[in-house]
């Protein structure tokens, strides 16, 4: 496992990754501390359906809930 030490840049303090993760400059992530410390990244994706197949993502014989599901037209309503 490699390791890196954390460096002050201005009013940020900064880590460097090595390029072998693959990650490009410039690429964003979302990030996360957890309650155990660790810090999570999570590329952004501007479209996760960008390159899916036709019925990739299609469970409808798994997913009783939307097989028998009838909208009512108040379904997003406060009320």
């Amino acid at each position: 496992m490699d390791s890196v030490k954390a460096r002050k840049q201005g009013n940020s303090v900064m880590v460097t990754l090595s390029s072998s993760l693959g990650i490009s400059a410039g690429q964003e992530f979302y990030i996360t501390k957890n309650p155990d410390d660790s810090i999570l990244l999570v590329p952004k994706v501007t479209d996760i359906y960008q390159n899916v197949r036709p019925g990739e993502f299609d469970d409808i014989d798994d997913d009783h809930i939307s097989r028998n599901f009838q909208p009512q037209g108040k379904e997003l309503a406060d009320d």
